[in-house]
This record gives structure tokens, C-alpha cells and sequence, in this order.
């Protein structure tokens, strides 16, 4: 694991991640940066980046969009003893006065939607693997996909970043849940013409997937976490790692009717980091998991330590 996680940092801290690739997001994050006002960070953003709201307007226009992601703590894993929010919640404000989506009222939880694509954009909290915002100005996902470089950036040429990625990352950790599938499909076709036809016409089922699943049960709740790790199957121009996590979490309350699986996040692994989720020693029936990526339950269980199953799902 060890390696593995310094292979990773070695990967983030590339030369890929030069001022050219940071830039606009470099200059406008150290702009807004304590701003309170929701007004002035918006047109300190539309004034950095042109057009980049416009996005977000037009994402609100696919509500059926936001119900396939999950929830999220803004709260980096690596900043829990500090309570250092990864995005400025002034800043998620003033994103989510164009979404209105569910957070608290402190902006520690929260929409993983907006928080893991516009949010991580606009951070500038420094990580144990650099920004959050590195996997979506690296175009690593795009050359590892043999997809139009920018396409899950903040400026992509078609489409907007929240909703390719949801259609991109949806059809892969949704496969094999019917009413999910259904959902993202309507969400697709409300999208219409501004959905790239690269996405549209993607061959997912050519993909090699693995996915690790982690279940619990009480007499509250069934909760089970999927780690998808698709494998590039183009080599990667763009950087050092070789696959996609997709990250996604379903929870239902004892009593409730089956729940959904939702997107929680996406970003690029490195081959030690991915083959070490499945290793066999840490595979078993009663094994010691958490929350993970800074995913949350509705405020709860985060980052409480559960016990259940995990294992390499068919």
C-alpha cells in the first residue's frame, strides 16, 4: 500500500501538473480566495474564466442529473484533525445559488456532484496528492478513453463537465441496476444535442471492469460501497496512470424500498494503487471498512469504522 502511494504521489506531482495545465484555475482560485460575497465570487469567476457559469445554468436545467450522485463531506481525509473545508464554503454558496442542491448549512455536507467537478475545479487546498482539481486539467481521462482532449475538463468542447461526466462515469457504475440505467438514459435524453456524440455512442461494453464491493448490514440501515477500476484501454499520453475509479455508494434506511447506487466521485489510479484494492488478504466476510473519498450518509457515519463484507464482485 505503501508504494503504491508513493507511486501515486509521484504521478500528481509530475511535470503534467505545470502552470499550464493549472492555468486559469491557478490564478482564479488565489482571486477568490476569502471572498464571502456569492455575488463578487461569481463575477471574479465569470470575469477569470468566461462562460464557465454558463455551465452550471445549464446542468440546472437536467434536475434528474443531480439525483444520480450521492453525498460528500468537504472535508478532505487529510485535513480531519483541522476541519479545513476542501472548498471554500463561500465559494460552494455561490456555486449552489445557481443548483440549489441539498447541503448544510456550514457546507461540510453536501452534494458529491457539485462539491467532486465545479467545486474541486475551484480549490486550492493542497493535498497529500496534490489538488483536488488535477484530474480534470491533466486530460488524462480523455487520452486513456481515446476521447476529444477537454471533454471532462472545465471548458470541454461539447457538453458541460458535471453532465459528461455523469453520463461517462453512470453507464459504467450503473450496468447492472436497471432503474439506474433508466434514470441516467431520461437524464440523457432531457440533455439532447449537448451531449457529445462520443459519449453517446461510447462502446462501454468493450471495457475491462473490476469492481470491489463493501457491505454492512444493521437494523438501521444496508450500505454497500463500489470501487470500479476501469482499465485505460488506450495508453495514457497524458500521464502515468492506467485506469479510472468510480466511486459510488448505495444506501437505504431499514424499511425503505431498494435504494439507487449514486456517484460519488472519479479520478485516475496508477496500476499499485488499483491492484492493491483487490488484493486477497483484504478480502474476507467480517473485514474492517470505512466510508472512503470523502464520501458521506447524510451526515452520518463519517468516517465511523463498520464491519462487513468485502469481496471481488462478478
Amino acid at each position: 500500500m505503501f508504494q503504491a502511494l508513493l507511486t501515486l504521489l509521484g504521478t500528481l506531482f509530475s511535470p503534467a501538473s505545470s502552470a499550464q495545465t493549472e492555468h486559469p484555475w491557478f490564478e482564479v482560485t488565489r482571486t477568490i480566495e476569502g471572498m464571502e460575497d456569492p455575488a463578487r465570487i461569481k463575477e471574479a469567476i465569470e470575469a477569470g474564466i468566461p462562460g464557465f457559469l454558463r455551465q452550471l445554468e445549464q446542468d440546472h436545467e437536467t434536475p434528474l442529473l443531480f439525483q444520480l450522485w450521492g453525498m460528500s463531506r468537504n472535508i478532505d481525509e487529510s485535513h480531519l484533525s483541522t476541519g479545513r473545508r476542501t472548498v471554500s464554503p463561500a465559494v460552494l454558496k455561490a456555486l449552489n445559488s445557481i443548483w440549489n442542491v441539498n447541503y448544510d448549512s456550514s457546507y461540510i455536507y453536501g452534494h458529491a456532484g457539485l462539491t467532486h467537478t465545479y467545486g474541486y475545479l475551484l480549490s486550492n487546498l493542497e493535498t497529500p496528492f496534490g489538488h483536488k482539481r488535477l484530474r480534470y486539467t491533466r486530460n488524462e481521462i480523455e487520452a486513456g478513453f481515446g476521447l476529444p482532449a477537454g471533454l471532462f475538463s472545465g471548458r470541454p468542447p461539447k457538453g458541460t463537465l458535471f453532465s459528461n461526466l455523469t453520463l461517462f462515469a453512470g453507464k459504467i457504475a450503473f450496468r447492472d441496476h436497471e432503474p439506474a440505467v433508466k434514470l441516467l438514459d431520461e437524464a440523457i435524453g432531457q440533455i439532447g444535442r449537448t451531449a457529445p456524440l462520443e459519449l453517446l455512442s461510447y462502446p462501454f461494453g468493450s471495457l475491462k471492469v473490476r469492481r470491489l464491493v463493501e457491505w454492512t448490514r444493521n437494523d438501521q440501515f444496508t450500505l454497500e460501497l463500489r470501487t470500479d477500476i476501469v482499465t485505460f484501454p488506450r495508453p495514457n499520453t497524458a500521464g502515468r496512470n492506467t485506469a479510472l475509479l468510480i466511486y459510488s455508494v448505495v444506501y437505504k434506511k431499514d424499511g425503505k424500498d431498494r435504494a439507487r447506487p449514486r456517484l460519488i466521485t472519479v479520478f485516475p489510479v496508477d496500476a499499485g494503487f488499483a491492484n492493491n484494492l483487490f488484493k486477497a488478504d483484504g478480502l474476507g466476510d467480517r473485514v474492517p471498512f470505512k466510508l472512503k473519498y470523502n464520501a458521506s450518509v447524510q451526515g452520518e457515519l463519517n468516517p465511523a469504522l463498520l464491519v462487513g463484507r468485502r469481496f471481488i464482485a462478478e
